[in-house]
């Protein structure tokens, strides 16, 4: 079938008009942007696609943990800032060490920051959380604090943290 018959047989349809001009060498330029955009188009799609599945859903794990893996958790996370806290002491400035600590310290029992977290994760709006993000949301909770913006922020700040690598 040639390019002349092919044009008169889908003369008219909705979606074929523009294929002889594609098939065509009178108009390469053309030709050349449709492959372009059909390209972009297919690299856009996939990645949309991939970001979506590989996003890390916080709250969805932290429920399928019990609540000895939480405390475990929240037991390193503590020894985790204790031993940073304790490593940079002597390079901070006497003024800073007080409102670094105020600011990086739990202050309350792990149980009731676990039980805390546990109940802010309930809520699907707060699954993409990070741990680390929620551990002081939690703890501000504790402390009678209006957590709303920050978990405002946490959900737009950590919203876009893929999944670790296995």
């Amino acid at each position: 079938m040639t390019k002349e018959e092919l044009h008169d047989k889908v003369k008219g349809e909705v979606g074929f008009t523009i294929l002889p001009l594609l098939l065509g060498r009178k108009k390469p330029m053309l030709r050349c942007w449709f492959w372009f955009a059909l390209i972009v188009l297919c690299v856009l799609a996939a990645t949309n696609t991939s970001a979506q599945k590989d996003l890390f859903s916080y709250g969805r794990e932290w429920n399928v943990w019990s609540n000895g893996s939480r405390s475990i958790y929240l037991a390193g996370f503590v020894d985790g800032q204790s031993n940073t806290y304790l490593a940079v002491y002597n390079d901070l400035p006497p003024e800073r060490r007080e409102p670094l600590r105020l600011q990086t310290f739990m202050f309350y029992e792990p149980d009731a920051i676990r039980d805390v977290m546990t109940n802010l994760y309930s809520d699907p709006a707060n699954t993409y959380i990070r741990y680390d993000s929620m551990v002081y949301i939690a703890r501000d909770k504790l402390s009678g604090k209006d957590i709303e913006p920050l978990l405002r922020s946490a959900r737009e700040k950590d919203r876009g943290y893929a999944r670790p690598p296995k």
